[in-house]
C-alpha cells in the first residue's frame, strides 16, 4: 500500500513539473521557448514599456528602448534608474522561461570611440545584473555594448544622436539560437 502512495506522489510531481516550473523543471522540453506564444503574445506585453519599439522576427521578439529612459544622459555616473521596465522584462521572460535574452546597448558619437564602448559595456552589464536580480539566471542572458559602431540615424543632429542611444533586448527561442 505504501508503494502505491509513493507512486501516486511521483506521478503527481511529474505531472506538475510538465505543466510549470517545479523543482527547476519547465515546459521547455515540449515547446522550446514557447516559440508560438513568444511570437504572438510577447510583442503586445512588451509594448507597455516606456518608448518601446517592438519587432517580431522568426523565433525572436526584440524590444528597443531609448537608453535615456533607462540611464540618466550626461550624468557624472552611470546608474540604471528605470527599474519598472526591468521588472516588466523579467516578468515577460518568466512567461517564456526557455527564451534566452540578448541585451545590446548602443550610443552616439558624442565621446571618444573608446569611452563609448566602455560606457555601453557598463550599461549592458548593469541591465544584465538588474535582470538577474529579478530572477533570470546568468546563463539565460548575454549582454554586449557596441559603442557607436551601429548607428540607426545620423550623429549630425540631436534627434539622430538620441535615436542612436538605445537598448535592444531580444527574446530568442532555442531554435533561433541553434541556427546562429
Amino acid at each position: 500500500m505504501k508503494k502505491g502512495r509513493i507512486l501516486v506522489l511521483i506521478f503527481c510531481f511529474l505531472t506538475l513539473t510538465g505543466c510549470g516550473s517545479v523543482g527547476g523543471l519547465d515546459s521547455c522540453r515540449t515547446d522550446p521557448a514557447g516559440s508560438k506564444g513568444l511570437e504572438n503574445n510577447l510583442p503586445a506585453y512588451l509594448q507597455q514599456m516606456s518608448g518601446a519599439h517592438v519587432q517580431k522576427e522568426k523565433n525572436a521578439v526584440s524590444v528597443t528602448i531609448p537608453s535615456d529612459l533607462l540611464f540618466q544622459p550626461d550624468a557624472g555616473s552611470v546608474e540604471l534608474y528605470n527599474h519598472a521596465d526591468m521588472m516588466l522584462l523579467a516578468n515577460a521572460w518568466k512567461k517564456y522561461p526557455c527564451a534566452k535574452l540578448a541585451v545590446d546597448v548602443f550610443t552616439d558619437c558624442k565621446h571618444s570611440e573608446e569611452k563609448n564602448l566602455v560606457l555601453t559595456e557598463l550599461e549592458a552589464w548593469m541591465i544584465k545584473q538588474a535582470l538577474m536580480s529579478c530572477g533570470i539566471a546568468d546563463g539565460k542572458i548575454s549582454a554586449q555594448g557596441w559603442g557607436e559602431s551601429k548607428p540607426v540615424a545620423t550623429n549630425g543632429t540631436a534627434d539622430g544622436r538620441k535615436a542612436n542611444r538605445r537598448v535592444t533586448v531580444t527574446f530568442e527561442s532555442g531554435k533561433s539560437l541553434a541556427a546562429k
